[in-house]
């Protein structure tokens, strides 16, 4: 679940989920509305692997890996598959993503992101689960 709040000049996003690999998914998905209104079709899938010290810089990282996919690729993503695992202090995603090149004629843009700022992010367990905060440059 993602709600968007106004950012001066940006978009900000809310996410919610379950747990940490749910919370990827849903700021994948969160990206993607904002990014168009368009239904995107799970045509093609690909992997990808990262890492990072903690969840959030992790978080920056996958969004900018999928929104780096959009610009050289126009990969637009359907949906995500992530698991994710703490193995000596790291932090590892490994994720299948599922979607389909842009269309202009079909995937109408809302806004174009033009990256995934580190302001105001935050990554956080609470008693209902687990929440971020991104701001979208855009």
């Amino acid at each position: 679940m993602h709600e968007f709040f106004d950012h001066t000049g940006d978009i900000g996003v809310r996410i919610r989920a379950a747990d940490p690999a749910g919370l990827f998914e849903a700021a994948a998905a969160a990206m993607t509305d904002a990014m168009t209104s368009a239904t995107v079709e799970p045509r093609h899938t690909d992997e990808i692997a990262l890492e990072a010290s903690c969840l959030d810089l992790l978080l920056v990282d996958w969004l900018s890996e999928l929104l780096y996919r959009f610009e050289t690729r126009a990969f637009l993503l359907a949906r995500a598959h992530v698991d994710l695992e703490v193995t000596a202090g790291w932090h590892h995603l490994r994720a299948r993503i599922e979607g389909e090149p842009f269309e202009a004629d079909r995937h109408t843009l809302k806004v174009l992101v033009k990256g995934v700022t580190y302001h105001a992010l935050e990554v956080r367990q609470d008693a209902d689960g687990w929440t971020a905060t991104v701001i979208f440059d855009i």
